[in-house]
């Protein structure tokens, strides 16, 4: 079999549903979002999946043991590179209600995109390394994983990435980034 990556978000939480940046506030999932963590493994049966890694974050990890659960495959260490962007003062913070003029004001406050990238994209070729051979399912954050997608992609795509949503990562294009192309190129 060859090495496959799959990151998934996390389930729904509360703060989700109200619209609110939770940046590495550790927010439990909600019922919603625990029903979604195991919708995603029940979609993921029977496609050879043999771990699931997950972010430090309660969120996350909760969704990779219900996952994991419904694929009767085990979990394994924490991956605190794949965490959360960190938010700064904005965490917590309703989205809609955040002016452009107050973002821009604390722009230097929130964890660069490019620091999620140098953060990230090692960390993900560190697991391809590791588990070689493997079909791993790796559950991140919507900020996070947006980087990497569009890093991956060469461009900023238009929307975010849903709760329990899947994005197969491809790990040669992975190893191109790391090799000195500009991940953010977009």
């Amino acid at each position: 079999m060859d090495t496959a990556l799959v990151l998934i978000r996390h389930g729904l939480t509360d703060w989700n549903l109200a619209g609110r940046l939770q940046g590495r506030t550790d927010i439990p999932l909600n019922d919603t979002g625990r029903e979604q963590a195991r919708g995603v493994g029940r979609d993921l049966q029977g496609q050879g999946f043999s771990l699931v890694l997950a972010s430090p974050l309660g969120r996350a990890q909760e969704t990779a043991a219900l996952i994991a659960q419904e694929l009767d495959i085990e979990t394994g260490r924490p991956v605190p590179e794949l965490i959360e962007r960190g938010f700064g003062p904005l965490e917590g913070r309703i989205m809609a209600q955040v002016s452009d003029e107050e973002s821009a004001l604390v722009q230097d406050q929130l964890e660069p995109i490019d620091e999620i990238l140098r953060r990230a994209i090692p960390a993900l070729i560190d697991l391809s390394n590791e588990h070689a051979g493997r079909k791993v399912a790796v559950v991140s954050h919507g900020a996070t994983m947006r980087a990497i997608r569009d890093a991956l992609a060469g461009t900023k795509l238009p929307r975010g990435v849903d709760n329990g949503e899947a994005i197969e990562i491809d790990i040669q294009r992975l190893r191109q980034l790391a090799e000195g192309l500009d991940p953010v190129s977009c």
